[in-house]
């Protein structure tokens, strides 16, 4: 039976001296690994039992990292790959995908400031640079009735790796902050932004709901006003991506009339080729 993982001794870790720096009212503990499967498959059982709201898993690298619909997310050394566990009281279920909206915001600014990169958003989960992706977001929850359980958000950023750390089929779809920037981030200090912006916005969203944070969200966004085609498993649909309904789901007017699209389901542009 292999050994199960051991976080790395908090005493010396830059990555906690960060977080004790910005995160002060949601995010204060971090179990910090050199290497994990997937941050989310660690963190997931812990919510199940109880684990407090506040907790964050870190890995160096993901040997196992997923990404939306199961799809398989490269998470090679050099990326930042944490996952950070919520229990929101006043989100229910079916807006569940607000926290997925709510985090590329906050990713998206942090980019954009601390960087001075030109970040925009893919709904519902993709943080692009010059339409490439450098980051992703996946959120997986946990429900009694219509409330939440709790919510495991997961970020994995293309940060301090090249384009030859992915396959040769990703290389022409994904980017990385080192290779926009031409130098290496400080990835202590980028996950400590991360984190400040992360709680920043999450307690807007708990305390005032998604109308406070989507006006922020639709000056980032670059899906609406876009024709767009949509994997409905049997089928792909076609339309204008017109807006967002009020639970964070993306509404597109089809040959046969609007379409409610929640964020579990594909969405490509016609006009561009983006990773999903």
């Amino acid at each position: 039976m292999a050994k199960p993982p051991i976080p790395l001794e908090p005493r010396n870790d830059l990555f906690q001296q960060a977080l004790s720096n910005t995160s002060k009212l949601v995010f204060k503990r971090l179990l910090h690994f050199s290497s994990l499967p997937s941050t989310n498959a660690y963190l997931k059982p812990l919510a199940k039992v109880g684990e407090r709201e506040g907790l964050i898993v870190l890995a160096d690298e993901q040997s196992e990292g997923v990404g939306r619909l199961d799809r398989r997310w490269y998470s090679p050394p050099g990326g930042l790959y944490f996952s950070l566990l919520v229990r929101p009281m006043n989100i229910r279920a079916d807006e569940t995908p607000l926290i997925t909206l709510t985090a590329g915001v906050a990713v998206a600014k942090v980019l954009q400031t601390a960087l001075g990169l030109k970040a925009v958003l893919k709904w519902p989960n993709d943080v692009l640079l010059n339409n490439q992706k450098v980051a992703g977001i996946l959120v997986e929850s946990a429900f009694i009735g219509n409330d939440i359980e709790y919510a495991v958000i997961g970020i994995g950023i293309n940060a301090n790796s090249t384009l030859g750390d992915f396959p040769d089929l990703l290389q022409s779809k994904v980017t990385t902050l080192q290779e926009q920037l031409n130098r290496a981030v400080d990835l202590p200090r980028l996950f400590g932004y991360l984190v400040g912006q992360l709680e920043f916005w999450y307690v807007i969203l708990r305390d005032k709901g998604f109308r406070a944070i989507k006006p922020h969200y639709l000056r980032l966004c670059r899906t609406l006003g876009k024709n767009v085609t949509v994997d409905m498993g049997d089928r792909h649909v076609t339309g204008m991506a017109e807006k967002l309904d009020v639970d964070g789901s993306l509404i597109i007017q089809t040959a046969e009339g609007r379409l409610n699209i929640r964020s579990g389901d594909m969405v490509s542009s016609i006009s561009e080729d983006m990773n999903e």
